[in-house]
């Protein structure tokens, strides 16, 4: 089976917090029209260094376009049917909740008049969001939400620009099943919510596709939770080879420890979204040596893993914020260019006839690879972004990409 995968290539109510209000670029865009490009994110609480840095790779986007800096659009602005846009972000802080996210969508849409929403992170807040606010108001959202119910059949203005846990599983098990060939059981722990309810079924159906053994319920971890010994001890107690944690950077680095703490030396996987906080979290390289991992890039690694293009978009994030960028926010980069290039070629800002560009259009990825929309047979809607998917490890403190797969999205 693994064959069929291997295409390897070379390659408390409210509590509003609003980053990134008014013009993105230095002011290179003298339009007076502006659009807004709203988006959500997990801008408190353990998942907030994800929120924003997922926020970054939108914000840089939006700066690039302003600028005219970007390949697809060498002119400063928005340019639609004549009319020029200088590109505006708000951002929202929906908790990593569904309650949050309701609260973020209402106040994007009926208060800010948002047209488009690139965020968020998290399966709940993008449920909740697309449910009551954005697919009855014909608003384009789009979400890295795993779970099934992000883009159940009768969403029509609802995409996801990720891969989930099912395309990373696929990528990594097709890869271990010709790697790692002494794994045969896996154990397996899942984060109490909506996101991880709604994958992990499906992540444990793609590791049993491969022949792998898993247990019929992953060992649930409560959102908040810091003691993990108790059900991290029932997972080593059925003698697994390997054991998938999926989680937030914190709670991941706690993960690792504790079961290095409990003895476990064997091989882990998790999404790694944060690398330095799960790191520093577990208590140093060392700890996280070997670690297999859904996220992570090396920039310096070169080619045929990272393009000049990445190269050059990681550079214009370092030089704006100081820090690396990492792969998610750059997956929200792409994203965002495919949506302000389905703008450009409907020659309109309104969502409806946006919509139907963005449904059937493809743009080229930093990767290099050109996408496509799957997901009509799997998921019932052809919205989710077909692309690369990474496999990768903690080598000497630092995530390298060791293997690259592009998995169908029937």
């Amino acid at each position: 089976m693994c064959k069929k995968w291997l295409g390897i290539i070379i390659t408390s109510a409210l509590s509003v917090v609003l980053l990134g209000v008014g013009p993105v670029s230095a002011g290179t865009c003298n339009a007076t029209n502006e659009l807004i490009i709203g988006s959500h994110q997990p801008l408190s609480g353990p998942s907030a260094a994800s929120g924003l840095a997922y926020n970054r790779g939108l914000l840089l986007a939006l700066k690039h376009y302003n600028e005219g800096e970007h390949p697809f659009n060498p002119e400063p602005c928005l340019n639609v049917a004549g009319k020029k846009y200088k590109l505006v972000n708000k951002v929202y802080d929906n908790k990593y909740t569904g309650e949050g996210g309701l609260a973020a969508c209402k106040k994007l849409v009926f208060d800010d008049g948002v047209r488009f929403i690139i965020g968020t992170m998290g399966s709940g807040p993008s449920i909740t969001c697309a449910d009551a606010v954005t697919e009855p108001n014909k608003v384009i959202f789009l979400t890295s939400g795993w779970s099934t119910k992000v883009l159940r059949g009768d969403r029509k203005y609802t995409y996801r620009f990720t891969p989930t846990g099912r395309e990373f599983g696929q990528a990594f098990w097709a890869w271990a099943k010709e790697n790692l060939p002494q794994i045969k059981k896996v154990g397996v722990t899942g984060r109490n919510d909506d996101a991880g309810r709604g994958s992990v079924p499906a992540m444990r159906k793609v590791m049993r596709s491969f022949g792998y053994e898993v247990r019929d319920e992953p060992e649930w971890l409560d959102i908040g939770q810091t003691d993990y010994y108790p059900q991290l001890s029932r997972v080593l107690n059925h003698k697994p080879d390997m054991v998938n944690i999926i989680n937030n950077p914190i709670e991941e680095g706690l993960q690792i420890k504790q079961l290095r703490e409990l003895g476990w030396d064997g091989p882990i996987r998790g999404i790694c979204q944060q690398p330095q906080q799960m790191m520093d979290t577990a208590g140093g390289k060392d700890v996280v040596e070997g670690v297999y991992c859904i996220n992570g890039i090396d920039f310096d690694q070169g080619p045929p893993f990272i393009t000049p293009e990445m190269t050059r978009i990681r550079n214009a994030h370092l030089a704006e914020y100081g820090d690396d960028l990492e792969l998610q926010p750059l997956m929200v980069y792409d994203g965002t260019l495919g949506v302000l290039e389905a703008i450009k070629m409907a020659g309109t800002i309104d969502p409806e006839e946006v919509n139907k560009v963005f449904r059937n259009f493809n743009w080229k990825l930093s990767s290099g690879f050109m996408t496509s929309w799957g997901g009509k047979e799997a998921l019932g809607n052809k919205g989710q972004l077909v692309q690369p998917v990474g496999v990768s490890q903690f080598q000497g403190g630092i995530i390298r990409v060791i293997g690259s797969v592009v998995i169908p999205v029937p």
